[in-house]
């Protein structure tokens, strides 16, 4: 068991790593009611094959990480979130592109929900009837994304940013995919990708740690480590743009636009990938943010006024820019942000002076976050990067304005620039 001690911010955690591979990190908070417990599994949707040393290369259909999500609370006999119900927790789960987690909250009966959660995590049961079931679930919920405009625009975006693509690709796959997935498959998958060695237990809040752990221990005698040679395969030779603009037309009040920069593929993870990715968004904030002169101008203008999101993205080989906005002209405020990244070796100097208010702020914003027991549990960067959201905040310290010229010279000088809009 390790301790680790955040002086500066008030933290501390406790680390330790079970016999047979699963990793846990409790974060005591006494002072809070309330806990919130989660199993996080390295499996998202870009997880498009796995490598085994007896069947070689399998391909796994788009939509199977969150099958699985769904399939996990069906524990035959019971659904699993009757027995939260009954221990006094809500709980949920989640899938995207690289992870896939199990959660709970809860006022009472920590260790007994923790328990509970490793349980069904690590019990599958797949049947031919569940799993024929769960494809007319999924189908409906595939449906009532396709009518979100929010989600529509994304999905175009990344068409056009990583065509054919798992990228792509509904992270609930298709209804085509969705017959290509079999107990047998998802059995297949299971035992790779849950493997404990492939899990990460987090409980943040109030707890008895003394009481906690031998009970963690104590449900994990009964797992076995699995075996090494399973490893996830991801898409590395990605195709190249084909096409740079799109219109797409879809009931909406407003047209709205998704612009995309693609980048180089950059294959980092620890430490080093996380701070690429704190430097990268204090850029973008610094040259697209409402502070700046720029955005107020488009603002006074009436090509803004709900905002315009930007943000950087890295995940395994996917490197990318993406801003979101809607406006009354659409074509003229993706013209202000080609601009505007097209003139930024002039424009960045201008900015070194808010470069602190900026830092100091998002600093803020971060420390926040520690009010909250989702953020600490769900926010840190583990399953990419395997940084937990305190080391985050010391990352965010170390960088400087020099960092930020430098990244901006490396991602910003020769943008492959598409855009996806919608109007009705």
């Amino acid at each position: 068991m390790i301790e680790k001690d955040y002086p500066e911010i008030g933290e501390q955690l406790i680390e330790q790593v079970m016999p047979n591979g699963l990793s846990v990190t409790l974060v005591p908070k006494p002072s809070y009611h309330g806990t919130v417990g989660v199993v996080t599994a390295k499996i998202g949707a870009l997880n498009t094959g796995l490598v085994d040393a007896k069947n070689g290369l399998t391909k796994i259909p788009a939509g199977t990480a969150h099958f699985l999500e769904h399939k996990l609370f069906d524990q035959g006999d019971e659904d699993a979130m009757v027995r939260f119900g009954q221990l006094g927790a809500d709980a949920n789960a989640f899938t995207n592109d690289y992870q896939t987690s199990y959660y709970f909250t809860t006022t009472q009966a920590v260790t007994e929900n923790v328990v509970h959660l490793l349980d069904f995590v690590q019990r599958p049961v797949f049947t031919e009837e569940n799993v024929a079931r769960e494809r007319g679930i999924i189908g409906q919920e595939i449906q009532m994304y396709a009518d979100d405009s929010d989600w529509h625009l994304y999905m175009g975006l990344m068409a056009l940013l990583y065509p054919d693509s798992p990228l792509a690709q509904d992270i609930a796959g298709d209804l085509n995919s969705l017959q290509d997935i079999t107990p047998d498959l998802l059995y297949q998958v299971y035992a790779a990708f849950y493997q404990p060695r492939n899990l990460q237990l987090t409980v943040v809040g109030n707890f008895d740690a003394d009481e906690l752990v031998p009970a963690i221990e104590a449900s994990q005698v009964k797992i076995a480590p699995g075996t090494a040679t399973a490893q996830p395969a991801w898409q590395s030779d990605l195709p190249p743009i084909v096409q740079t603009k799109q219109l797409g037309h879809y009931p909406v009040s407003r047209p709205k636009l998704a612009l995309g920069v693609r980048l180089s593929s950059l294959n980092l993870t620890g430490p080093v990938a996380s701070q690429r990715v704190l430097a990268a968004n204090l850029l973008l904030d610094l040259l697209f943010g409402e502070q700046t002169d720029w955005y107020q101008d488009l603002y006074q203008r009436g090509l803004v006024d709900n905002g315009l999101d930007s943000e950087y993205t890295l995940m395994g080989p996917y490197q990318y820019l993406s801003f979101y906005g809607e406006s009354v002209d659409v074509n003229q405020l993706a013209q202000a942000i080609r601009e505007r990244l097209a003139d930024y070796q002039t424009v960045l100097p201008t900015l070194a002076a808010g470069f602190s208010r900026l830092k100091t702020a998002s600093l803020g914003e971060t420390i926040q976050r520690l009010n909250s027991l989702e953020q600490i549990a769900l926010r840190g960067d583990q399953s990419l990067f395997g940084v937990g959201l305190f080391d985050k905040i010391n990352l965010l310290k170390e960088i400087n304005f020099t960092d930020l010229e430098g990244l901006a010279d490396e991602i910003l000088s020769q943008p492959a620039v598409v855009q996806y809009i919608i109007k009705s």
